[in-house]
């Protein structure tokens, strides 16, 4: 209540402002706009079965979708620097969609099924006048890092709860805060706590007054003291809900950005954040390095609802530019840590996740990732010989805690992907995630190959918990046709 007065109070400080429109204006002159969307993923994994299983025939897992869906979104014009939006967002399965493929989150998947989804995900109050920004309600989350769209699907990730953005025209520094109360995940028709949106998992089902596993064979993710009447049968998280707080301040000028984030989940974690680069001008003006730096850490508070937390990641990243052409690597390395959740992984879950090595499949977010990761990117219409197409290859190696006393050991995993995006409009200067206006058309591919060269067996008999098959590799294809308008 006292975020909302403090947002009417913002308004009336300019309530007797000269009105360039009326209040029907302002609804006859807003802005619609709004996207269609064709998407299909495919995702195929080889399963293989451990040593000593007496079985030798690997299975497979298929999973897919095919969906057509989008968002139509519509603001009105500014009235007393005050305007109300509204985004309807849907996705309908097309053509093959078994039950028993899904898992990918193109539609909705409440009831062990796939089917179609529509959701009122945005319905906000913003207010703007000079340097300061105000949005209210059901909204996309633009440039808040940890919290984000992740628009990977068929529909964003979208947030419930107020944004304020103060930014001077001439200054380099802006301030951000926000609080979101709850979240609405990509294929979901619902919004919830921050707590729960983060996806907490016992690891092994229903657990005891102490915390113990009541299944035999279960690896536990959940780490210390925590209130077992807080989760489910399934081990999911179903206590109190939570709202995020988060402060942002960021510097820029023309070589170098600063940035630094702070995010609090009542009673469940903290989270810090800084980002920071510094660009290095070349002899040839139309060409530069950019070397980046990352670090974050998270650490459990309040009634700790997931149990201890007290992990981090740190990562550095170099990049040269040139006109149509970017080449990079980069280091990613989390906190391996026993007594953390799930062996000291990392929430990602409000966004698309920070890490510099975070591909199309892999993430980089697991207890004790090492990533080393590199890639180019070439757009074919700067210089004019294929207009509209931008290209780009990467390949990243992620080395996992293996040795035998580690309970969280995995598997290491490389991941090789290619992207490849046509815009029908628009003949260059644009990335592979940039919004285009009018039709274009991006295909994905990534490519996963999973060591199998460990002894599970006696994984299982020194940490308890049992394996049922372990992944060997596996292809990830994705294609969106887009039409915004």
């Amino acid at each position: 209540m006292k975020l909302i007065l403090f947002f009417l109070c913002l308004i009336s400080v300019n309530i007797y402002a000269e009105q360039a429109l009326t209040l029907a204006d302002a609804f006859s002159q807003g802005n619609l706009k709004g996207l269609i969307r064709y998407s299909a993923q495919h995702r195929d994994s080889n399963l293989h079965l451990l040593q000593d299983s007496d079985a030798n025939t690997p299975s497979t897992k298929i999973q897919q979708y095919s969906a057509l869906g989008g968002y139509l979104a519509y603001e009105t014009a500014a009235w007393y620097h005050s305007t109300l939006g509204f985004t309807f967002y849907t996705s309908n399965p097309v053509g093959n969609n078994p039950d028993d493929r899904s898992g990918l989150g193109g539609l909705d998947e409440s009831n062990g099924s796939q089917e179609a989804y529509s959701v009122l995900g945005e319905s906000f109050l913003s207010y703007q006048y000079q340097q300061h920004a105000i949005k209210l309600g059901r909204q996309e989350v633009r440039g808040y890092r940890f919290i984000s769209m992740s628009n990977i699907r068929m529909t964003p990730v979208t947030h419930e709860g107020i944004t304020y953005k103060i930014k001077s025209e001439n200054s380099p520094f802006q301030a951000n805060f926000a609080y979101i109360s709850q979240q609405k995940d990509r294929n979901a028709t619902s919004f919830e706590g921050m707590a729960r949106a983060a996806r907490i998992q016992t690891g092994c089902g229903e657990v005891d007054n102490n915390g113990d596993c009541l299944v035999d064979g279960s690896k536990k993710l959940i780490r210390g003291s925590f209130n077992n009447n807080d989760y489910d049968t399934q081990g999911s998280y179903q206590g109190a809900s939570k709202g995020m707080l988060a402060l942002g301040g960021q510097y820029s000028n023309q070589n170098n950005h600063l940035e630094l984030w702070g995010y609090s989940v009542e009673d469940f974690v903290n989270t810090f954040y800084t980002y920071a680069h510094h660009q290095f001008q070349l002899p040839a003006n139309d060409q530069n390095i950019i070397l980046a730096l990352q670090y974050s850490h998270q650490k459990d508070t309040g009634a700790h609802i997931a149990g201890n937390i007290d992990t981090g990641f740190y990562g550095i990243k170099a990049q040269y530019n040139a006109p149509g052409f970017i080449l990079f690597t980069a280091f990613n390395e989390v906190t391996y840590n026993e007594d953390s959740y799930d062996g000291g992984s990392i929430f990602v879950r409000w966004g698309t996740p920070q890490m510099f090595n975070s591909f199309q499949v892999q993430d980089s977010e697991l207890a004790g990732t090492q990533s080393v990761g590199a890639g180019m990117q070439y757009d074919f219409g700067d210089k004019n010989i294929i207009p509209g197409v931008v290209m780009r290859i990467r390949f990243a190696q992620y080395d996992m805690p293996d040795a035998l006393n580690q309970q969280d050991a995995r598997q290491d995993r490389s991941e090789t992907t290619f992207d490849l995006r046509y815009s029908f409009s628009q003949k260059s200067g644009f990335g592979i995630f940039t919004q285009l206006e009018g039709l274009s058309l991006q295909f994905r591919i990534a490519y996963n190959d999973y060591e199998t060269d460990y002894d599970f067996a006696a994984y299982q008999s020194l940490h308890g918990y049992t394996f049922n098959s372990v992944t060997d590799d596996f292809i990830d294809t994705r294609l969106y046709l887009d039409y915004h308008f």
